[in-house]
């Protein structure tokens, strides 16, 4: 499967419903969501009249991004944009292309342990993850990633993060897989598990293959007037 998806376009596009539920509040955005191997990913949110409103990219390590009405640029580690908005580090640590598109991803044979799923649904494969800079002050380690294969159909139905205890910290289900061969983008994709309770809810609608998204398409300028906010 590794190898199979190691052929899939190098790049790839969509659009995207996002909705969050938490227990604090519920929000939903649309947009734009542009893929690049191995783990370039850019969103962009517009209004009705086609104008961005929001504008975000990242590497994997960097993210930059656009608030338009606030006027606002920030840009930073990706793990400083999380621990800044309270989402769990070791989102940091994944492989965004990956998990959007519901692959195998940074898939590592030597280090991967396999069980057989408890409810007969395939086989559960897992590897630790590297470990974070930061990790161990906030009591973060022994991060792993598991997925679950479909054997027969050759399909990831599920992934998680789990901490050093064992704890999930986050779940990726995927569903209403679209398109043949070995690159299917699946239309829906929900992540649960995340503190608090909060899941969130991703549609895609409308997948493509770009032929070129060249990496100057994940750049962004600081506009003029815009206030600007790193995190380092």
């Amino acid at each position: 499967m590794a190898a199979e998806e190691a052929k899939c376009p190098l790049c790839r596009d969509a659009d995207v419903n996002v909705m969050l539920k938490s227990p604090l509040k519920d929000a939903a955005v649309s947009g734009y969501l542009l893929l690049r191997r191995p783990a370039w990913i850019k969103f962009v949110s517009s209004n009705p009249f086609g104008q961005p409103l929001v504008v975000a990219t990242s590497d994997g390590v960097r993210f930059q991004q656009l608030l338009m009405r606030q006027k606002n640029y920030a840009h930073g580690r990706v793990f400083s944009f999380l621990a800044h908005n309270d989402l769990p580090i070791t989102l940091a640590l994944g492989n965004w292309d990956g998990w959007l598109t519901g692959g195998v991803g940074a898939f590592k044979a030597a280090e991967a342990h396999v069980r057989l799923d408890r409810a007969g649904r395939g086989l559960w494969f897992d590897w630790p993850l590297p470990r974070l800079a930061k990790a161990r002050s906030l009591g973060e380690n022994g991060f792993r990633e598991h997925i679950l294969v479909d054997p027969a159909r050759r399909l990831v139905v599920a992934r998680s993060l789990t901490d050093g205890k064992g704890r999930i910290i986050a779940r990726f289900d995927y569903s209403e897989r679209r398109g043949d061969g070995p690159c299917p983008q699946p239309e829906r994709i929900v992540v649960s598990g995340l503190d608090g309770g909060s899941r969130i809810d991703l549609l895609f609608s409308d997948p493509r293959a770009p032929a070129e998204c060249p990496e100057h398409y994940f750049q962004l300028k600081k506009p003029e007037n815009f206030h600007e906010l790193y995190m380092p």
